[in-house]
C-alpha cells in the first residue's frame, strides 16, 4: 500500500465487471486521489477527469451545501447519507448514496458510492444524516454490537475482497466457491451488520476493523 493513498483494485483493466463496488479515496479537502473503474462508470467520468477534483464537482450545485454538512459530520467517525444528485449526463445513476470510512490512512478517507434505489421509501430512509460509531472501535467487542455476533470469518473475507475491488465472480474463483455462495455470504453479512447495501456493509466492516484495506 502506498504511504499517500490506498491502492484500489479494479481501477484499470479490460476485464473489470460493473458489479464492483464504486470506491473513491479522498483527502481532507474532498479531493479525489484514487478512483476505481466502477466509481468512474457510476460518475460518468474517465479516471483522469476524476482525479484531483473535489467530490463536490461531481454533484449538482444544490447538493454541495448538503455534502459540506455531511462531510463535517462524518470526517472523524464516518457514516452513511444520501441521496446526492450527480451532475454528469453520462453517469450510470441519477443519484447516489455515500458511505464514508474516515481516516483509513491519516488524512485519507474512503468513499463508497452506491446508486440510489428508485423506491421512494428507501430514498426517504437514507435522506437523514446517519453518523456511525467511532471508526476505531475495539475489534474484540465489535461482534457483540451486531446480529448473531457479527459476520463470520468467511463473510469478513468476502467483504474484504469486495473492498479490494473484486467482483462476485472473481471472489468465487479465488475462494473456490460458486458466485451464488458468495452472494449468500454478502447477504448474510449485510443482515448481521444491519446494512442496506454492499457499500454500507463494507464501510461498516472497515469502520469496526473487521476487515482492512490491503
Amino acid at each position: 500500500m502506498s504511504s499517500s493513498s490506498p491502492q484500489l483494485a479494479g481501477a484499470t483493466g479490460p476485464n473489470a465487471v460493473p458489479a464492483q463496488l464504486a470506491i473513491l479515496v479522498v483527502d481532507d479537502q474532498r479531493r479525489c486521489l484514487e478512483a476505481n473503474l466502477a466509481a468512474c462508470r457510476l460518475l460518468g467520468l474517465p479516471r483522469t477527469a476524476a482525479l484531483g477534483r473535489a467530490v463536490d464537482d461531481f454533484l449538482t450545485s444544490g447538493m454541495r451545501k448538503r455534502l459540506d454538512h455531511v462531510w463535517h459530520a462524518f470526517r472523524e467517525g464516518g457514516g452513511h447519507a444520501g441521496p446526492f444528485e450527480l451532475n454528469s449526463q453520462a453517469a450510470e445513476a441519477h443519484q447516489v448514496n455515500l458511505s464514508v470510512v474516515a481516516n483509513v490512512l491519516p488524512g485519507r478517507h474512503l468513499l463508497l458510492l452506491s446508486a440510489t434505489e428508485s423506491h421512494s421509501d428507501e430514498a426517504e430512509a437514507t435522506q437523514r444524516v446517519q453518523p456511525d460509531l467511532p471508526a476505531r472501535s475495539n475489534r474484540a467487542n465489535s461482534g457483540a454490537r451486531f446480529g448473531r455476533g457479527g459476520p463470520t470469518p468467511r463473510e469478513r473475507e468476502v467483504l474484504g475482497l469486495l473492498a479490494a475491488g473484486a467482483t462476485d465472480e472473481q471472489i468465487a474463483e479465488m475462494l473456490e466457491l460458486s458466485p451464488a455462495t458468495v452472494q449468500t455470504h454478502v447477504r448474510n453479512a449485510k443482515a448481521k451488520l444491519g446494512a442496506r447495501t454492499r457499500a454500507q456493509a463494507v464501510a461498516m466492516a472497515l469502520q469496526h476493523e473487521m476487515i482492512n484495506l490491503s
